[in-house]
């Protein structure tokens, strides 16, 4: 009886035993079984997701979209670029030479694919022409002729305002003045008309050693001097860039070549 209650016994704690294996073996597979179900379903949203792509798609057809143009983008052979090829500083100073490749340069053959070579030739000289307008020309500098010029203008000016200084500090034109100064007190005095000044040979003579600008104040020197700075600005560009496309400085370049020359 001993024994026999004693192997029950070992067959009790066995028995449970196999139990608790049983357990622990079932949660890892309760584990997988739930991380399955998991990837099942994120397959599932997946595919939910991507069906109304593919409907899309399937509502395309087999012809590609049509694509409506204006009349500008009609005339246009070239997709615009938001990023130039080559740098516009570079670019600037070369493509005034741009040409199409002739057999005087050694080919054997040219081939025109797109346009024949007549309108080849003029679409780039027209390219050409509208990339002058808006350009600048940057290796340009001042020549010896402007340099020339500009020295020579400072000294006659100089000399002009020497004049002015004599002449107003002379005694008989300071005679001149308190007589007009007191005519003037008296009663109105009309203002003598001058003549046409392009007619005048000197100056700094209109008659009896009386220059041109003895009136002159320091707001009509600075006029005189601006006015000669505009003008040979654009003579000097005109031959300095000698190029009859670029007869006249653009106006919205001035600034930049105004520095250039006068700076």
């Amino acid at each position: 009886e001993a024994e026999a209650k004693k192997k029950a016994e070992e067959g009790e704690k066995e028995g449970e035993k196999a139990a608790e294996e049983g357990e622990k073996k079932e949660e890892p597979k309760a584990e997988e079984k739930k991380e399955e179900e998991k990837e099942e379903k994120k397959e599932e949203d997946q595919k939910e997701e991507a069906a109304p792509e593919e409907e899309e798609d399937d509502d395309m057809g087999d012809e590609p979209p049509q694509v409506d143009l204006d009349e500008e983008e009609k005339k246009k052979w070239f997709a615009p670029k938001a990023t130039a090829d080559v740098l516009e500083g570079a670019f600037a100073t070369s493509f005034a030479g741009f040409s199409l490749p002739e057999k005087s340069e050694g080919f054997d053959s040219i081939v025109f694919e797109w346009q024949k070579e007549g309108a080849a030739k003029s679409y780039l000289r027209e390219k050409v022409l509208e990339k002058k307008k808006t350009s600048r020309v940057e290796n340009l500098t001042p020549s010896q002729w402007f340099q020339d010029k500009l020295a020579a203008f400072k000294k006659v000016f100089a000399e002009w305002q020497k004049k002015q200084e004599a002449f107003v500090s002379s005694p008989a034109q300071k005679a001149k003045a308190a007589e007009k100064a007191k005519k003037k007190d008296e009663e109105e005095e009309d203002v003598p008309m001058v003549g046409d000044i392009f007619s005048v040979e000197d100056v700094c003579d209109v008659g009896e050693g009386e220059p041109l600008f003895k009136d002159f104040q320091v707001a009509d020197w600075a006029t005189l001097y601006l006015r000669f700075e505009l003008w040979l600005l654009q003579a000097a560009f005109k031959k300095d860039v000698n190029d009859p496309d670029r007869p006249s400085v653009p106006l919205a370049h001035f600034a930049f070549y105004y520095q250039r020359y006068y700076k």
